[in-house]
Formats: C-alpha cells, sequence, structure tokens
C-alpha cells in the first residue's frame, strides 16, 4: 500500500477530514520510525496502524471541535451572533468570561499585527479593525469560519492550513498568540516550543495553557516548569496571569 493511499485512508474519518494531508502523512511516518514498520501490505496490520495513527491525530483534533455542522455555524456567523458563535467551539467556549481580560492585555500592547497559532475560531473573539491578523490551524473547519468572519467584517485577515510544527518562516508581527497548543505537541514538545519562540519575530508571547484536566477537574500542578525553564533559558522576561480555566504567560522577547 502506498503512503498517499494510507493519509487518504486515516482521513476517511468526518472530524480526521479537515487535517492538512502533510500533518497526517507526518504522524503516519513517525509512527513507522517508531515502531520500525514499513509500509504495510497485510490487512491486519494496516488497520492496526490506521486505528494508531487516528488515535494520535485525535490528541490535535479531538479536545477542541467545533459543536455543530458548519452549515449551522455559518447560520449564525450571518446573524452576527458573536456570543453564540463562541459557545460553538469548546475552547472558545471556555474561554467566554475571561475574553475582557484578555482583550485587555493585548490593548495595552496596542500590536499593529497578531500572529496566532492553533487559532479555532478565536480571531472571533480578538480580531479588530486596523490590525493584521494571521491565523494558522490544522483544522481547515475552523479557518473557513474564521474566514468568513474576515470577509464579512472587513478585517485585514489571512488564514493558513498548516501545521506549524513543519513552518520555519512566519510572518514578523507584534504579538504572537499560542492557547492551549504546546501541552498537545508530543514528545517533541520541548524542542519545538523553543524553536518557535527563537524563529518568530515577534515583540511579545500570549501563551496558554489549560489549569483544568479534559475532565473539568483543577490540575494539582498547573504551572508549566518545563516552560518557564526554556523561557529563562532564553532570557526572555515573563509575568503569568490566571484567568478561570487557563495560565497566561505574558512573555517580552529580550
Amino acid at each position: 500500500m502506498s503512503m498517499d493511499s494510507l493519509v487518504a485512508q486515516i482521513k476517511d474519518k468526518r472530524e480526521l477530514r479537515s487535517l492538512p494531508d502533510p500533518l497526517v502523512e507526518k504522524t503516519l511516518k513517525d509512527y513507522l520510525a517508531k515502531n520500525k514498520l514499513k509500509l504495510p501490505k497485510a490487512e491486519k496490520e494496516i488497520k492496526l496502524i490506521l486505528k494508531e495513527v487516528r488515535a494520535e491525530l485525535r490528541r490535535y483534533t479531538g479536545q477542541y471541535t467545533l459543536k455543530s455542522n458548519i452549515k449551522h455555524i455559518k447560520e449564525i456567523l450571518s446573524s452576527n451572533n458573536l456570543e453564540d458563535l463562541l459557545k460553538e467551539h469548546r475552547s472558545t467556549k471556555e474561554r467566554i468570561q475571561d475574553y475582557p481580560m484578555i482583550k485587555q492585555i493585548i490593548n495595552n500592547l496596542n500590536p499593529k499585527s497578531i500572529l496566532d497559532l492553533g487559532c479555532g475560531i478565536n480571531p472571533i473573539a480578538i480580531a479588530k479593525k486596523a490590525v493584521r491578523y494571521h491565523a494558522y490551524d490544522i483544522n481547515d473547519n475552523d479557518l473557513e469560519i474564521v474566514r468568513q468572519f474576515f470577509k464579512k467584517n472587513g478585517m485585514e485577515g489571512d488564514t493558513h492550513h498548516l501545521d506549524i510544527r513543519t513552518i520555519e518562516v512566519f510572518p514578523k508581527v507584534d504579538l504572537c498568540i499560542i492557547f492551549k497548543v504546546l501541552d498537545i505537541l508530543g514528545e517533541q514538545r520541548n524542542e519545538v516550543t523553543e524553536h518557535l519562540l527563537k524563529v518568530i519575530e515577534a515583540k511579545h508571547f500570549l501563551i496558554s495553557f489549560s489549569t483544568v484536566t479534559l475532565s473539568g477537574r483543577p490540575m494539582n500542578s498547573p504551572y508549566r516548569r518545563w516552560f518557564e525553564r526554556i523561557l529563562k533559558e532564553l532570557n526572555y522576561h515573563y509575568d503569568v496571569k490566571r484567568t478561570s480555566q487557563e495560565l497566561i504567560y505574558l512573555i517580552e522577547k529580550s
């Protein structure tokens, strides 16, 4: 069986169809290399690989997805009921009561350009006119909503359906936002995190981590010491702010 055929079969699940092919192929190749496997031929082996790789991909998509189908979401968007729209996505729904605080932090920084990695539909709550917004995500359904929002409201925004682990060049911006993404980067988390902090040309970063488990229970140790060690090694100044369900690191790149 060819690599392209396996990628197509892996994506033959509704929740995985909007993922970019390079992300699926990379996850598949990593799985084969880790388990010292070649492209499978036997049906039993193919089924096992499909199951395992899909499970790994759901780590990126399963936690934060749209509740309703894309058609219903577009209907909400056309009515311009932004709060209802934010409630359709688990991540933004959890953050609704905290957006005033987050927006105040951003306003104090007065950015003219924003890079949002793993954006989901976060730009709907944050983007505003006269601020250039670069939205990156692996879920094209989320990005389609963001594209429609930008167009409908005359925003200076662009969307990118890419895996941030594979990008070497990002637009230069005043502020980079990475909300609840770094924890799910897998075994390469620390290396990818340090690389992003180094390579992204931004005056400030807003990076958040959840303070609750997927079941909704408070974490015993919500502070990410591994992340703070990276910041200290890079000599980046930071402050930590706490919302109802997140820790937000406000970072100044020295």
